[in-house]
């Protein structure tokens, strides 16, 4: 009898390990798709973040029309609310189909009118084709709401798949792709948008698609045009969604700068002026365009729909921008608001192993953010002989990843003041930025510390575990 060769050996231990991790990698989406698929039918209360406009939005498309800025909440939302869900932190004292159940005794900060015109129609016409295509297979009467639910779901597995292929394009192994897919999404705070009417629920997959392209592009040179498509797809969402098109936009003009000094770079890649006008155009074109759009529809002013967030100084919107710089805008935030009140004894030992990952999901890809941009995190090469330093040497090449990092980091630091600016400018709000306009960002977290930790396999391999532990931690405990 043979003895296995450690060559042989080597790739049964290689097999397994892309055995395990395309188990778990499976059977984590299929049990995250289950259980927000579930959570989104079971009609649970209307969020306190913006559900209620969502919802109206998308019952105003079913009936072909669309909210505009003065539009009351329709007949459908009230229906729903007072005889369906209700709401998470707001009470409506009217009962179902009695007199006072009318959208002018809503009790919403913007009274009887909807807020929902800000954004675009991209995410509700698509929420519509979905639930035109499920009617045709469930025809029975049910709640709107719980149809757009689920597409929420499906959006949110979607980029949860998408992270994964994305990592295996850019040549991560097994364990690589468990991280991608995860921990983007390793918190509640990410995952209840995949439960809700809300165009958040597509903000990992839009990110997964731009840093994906965008990555690719700086690695290999080639393909610009892909993260030209997907910056156009993504910017056609959400504002928020094209936030990684911002970050590839800093690192050509960073490249730039350091192509001017006399600097290359360690791939391929050879940013143009050309690359920056264009992300900038697909980022600023479709914001402008579409506030022409609303403003000409509109019946009532800005100041009428957010009168309880109106700026009252430019003393105080200076200050908040500039608190803005230094408030955290990670996406990973502990969240108990879908946790079921009454577990059981198991589910109470999975939910306490589960309560502080996100905040140690944050440290890993935060850490390893700025070890990347720093340079700290880097491929090991054998440090090489001595010998003495000519006048002349060049430059050791820039590397493309780390450059990435630094983009990311700055991209983080920058978006928030200048969201805040820009609100308070064009719209006459002043109101903090949240952490879940950053959800669109993690992806590109997540790849950018896994690219530049491929030497390092016990990395994947951490974070990975950590992320499963989150996913798993909140399904189970959520069902």
């Amino acid at each position: 009898m043979r003895t296995p060769t450690a060559a042989a050996r080597g790739r049964l231990r290689s097999r397994a390990a892309s055995a395990l991790g395309v188990g778990v990698l499976v059977a984590g989406l299929l049990l995250t798709l289950v259980t927000t698929w579930r959570l989104a039918s079971e009609g649970k209360p209307l969020s306190p973040v913006d559900e209620v406009a969502h919802a109206d939005t998308a019952f105003k498309v079913h009936r072909g029309t669309y909210p505009y800025r003065g539009a009351e909440f329709g007949r459908p939302l009230v229906d729903t609310w007072t005889c369906y869900t209700g709401h998470q932190t707001i009470t409506f004292k009217a009962a179902c189909d009695s007199p006072k159940a009318r959208a002018d005794r809503l009790p919403m900060s913007s009274g009887p009118l909807t807020t929902g015109y800000i954004h675009y129609p991209t995410y509700f016409v698509a929420g519509e084709v979905f639930r035109r295509a499920v009617d045709l297979v469930t025809p029975d009467p049910r709640w709107d709401i719980d149809t757009y639910r689920q597409f929420a779901a499906v959006v949110a597995a979607a980029g949860m798949a998408l992270c994964a292929w994305v990592a295996r394009r850019l040549g991560l192994g097994p364990a690589g792709q468990v991280a991608a897919a995860f921990t983007p999404v390793a918190a509640p705070s990410v995952l209840v948008y995949s439960t809700m009417v809300n165009p958040m629920s597509a903000a990992v997959l839009c990110g997964a698609l731009v840093a994906g392209a965008g990555l690719r592009w700086m690695m290999t040179g080639r393909g610009f045009g892909w993260l030209a498509g997907a910056t156009a797809v993504a910017a056609a969402v959400a504002v928020t969604a094209s936030l990684p098109a911002g970050v590839f936009l800093l690192a050509v003009l960073l490249g730039l700068v350091l192509k001017a000094r006399g600097r290359r770079f360690n791939s391929a890649w050879d940013p143009q002026w050309w690359h920056a006008a264009v992300l900038a155009a697909l980022l600023v074109v479709p914001i402008l365009a579409f506030g022409v759009f609303i403003s000409a529809r509109a019946t009532v002013g800005n100041d009428v729909i957010y009168a309880a967030y109106a700026a009252t100084g430019w003393d105080k919107i200076a200050l908040g921008v500039w608190a803005e710089v230094f408030a955290s805008h990670l996406p990973w935030v502990e969240d108990g608001s879908l946790v079921r009140p009454d577990l059981g004894t198991v589910r109470v030992w999975i939910r306490s192993a589960g309560v502080g990952m996100p905040l140690l999901v944050t440290a890993i890809v935060t850490g390893g953010l700025v070890a990347a941009a720093t340079g700290v995190l880097r491929r090991r090469d054998p440090a090489p002989a001595r010998r003495p330093v000519a006048a002349t040497t060049p430059a050791a090449p820039v590397r493309v990843l780390q450059l990435a990092a630094a983009s990311t980091l700055l991209g983080l630091l920058a978006y928030p003041p200048l969201l805040r600016l820009l609100n308070a400018i064009n719209v006459g709000i002043d109101f903090p930025v949240v952490s879940r306009y950053s959800i669109s960002l993690a992806p590109l977290f997540v790849l950018v510390v896994l690219l530049l930790a491929r030497d390092h396999p016990w990395f994947a391999r951490v974070l990975g575990t950590v992320s499963t532990v989150a996913v798993v931690a909140w399904c189970v405990t959520a069902w």
